[in-house]
């Protein structure tokens, strides 16, 4: 169980995940990884507008990479990623019950 502190946690989002070799290898598709261009590092004042749009997107590519990639830096900035997402604002927990996401176990990424 990862339990965070706020320098640890700012130090794994700080991290630079090779995305682009995550695709070429396809463990993530092409639609992933421009969702994760306009995601990754950018302010909250650039992601809220993005999650507010198309949150439930979001919340497959991460579900998707938790389920795909077993890379501990990689788990770890998602996790931190999410986290940050949930703390900005608790009601965005319910972008991962989105009618979109009903024939996914979204429980499954955070148990493994």
């Amino acid at each position: 169980m990862l339990i965070w502190t706020l320098p640890l946690h700012f130090k794994v989002l700080k991290r630079d995940i090779p995305w682009e070799s995550y695709m070429a290898n396809k463990l993530i598709s092409g639609t992933c990884l421009q969702l994760l261009r306009r995601y990754d590092h950018k302010p909250e004042s650039q992601r809220g507008p993005l999650l507010d749009e198309d949150g439930p997107s979001y919340v497959r590519v991460f579900l998707n990479i938790l389920r795909n990639i077993s890379k501990e830096d990689t788990v770890e900035y998602v996790l931190a990623l999410i986290d940050e997402m949930l703390a900005v604002n608790p009601k965005r927990a319910a972008l991962f019950y989105d009618n979109s996401l009903s024939g996914e176990d979204i429980y499954d990424p955070f148990l493994s």
